[in-house]
């Protein structure tokens, strides 16, 4: 059973899962916390190796989704992934610079 981003997980253990259990949800845990979620201005044109007035424009065409907190503003990777995958634009990156 799944609510949202957590999982419930209702399972019969013998003596020797538990620790494997643990030991695989940790693994899977600290293997998603690796990769940054939140991304900043620099840290997007950084991943997508492309200029700063180039992800400007793509913020100001609405190509890129971005959240803006007070004065800083924060990209998903997620998001990114996403919109230019939708737009068909994923694969060939570099025809939008």
């Amino acid at each position: 059973m799944a609510m949202g981003k957590n999982k419930i997980i209702l399972i019969s253990l013998t003596q020797n899962k538990p620790y494997r259990l643990i030991t695989n949800e940790i693994n899977e845990a600290l293997t998603v916390k690796q990769e940054k979620q939140l991304l900043s201005f620099r840290e997007v044109c950084q991943w997508l190796s492309i200029s700063p007035s180039c992800l400007n424009l793509w913020k100001s065409q609405g190509k890129i989704p971005y959240e803006k907190l007070r004065k800083s503003i924060f990209f998903s990777r997620v998001e990114i992934t996403d919109a230019l995958q939708s737009a068909g634009n994923y694969e060939n990156l570099r025809d939008l610079r």
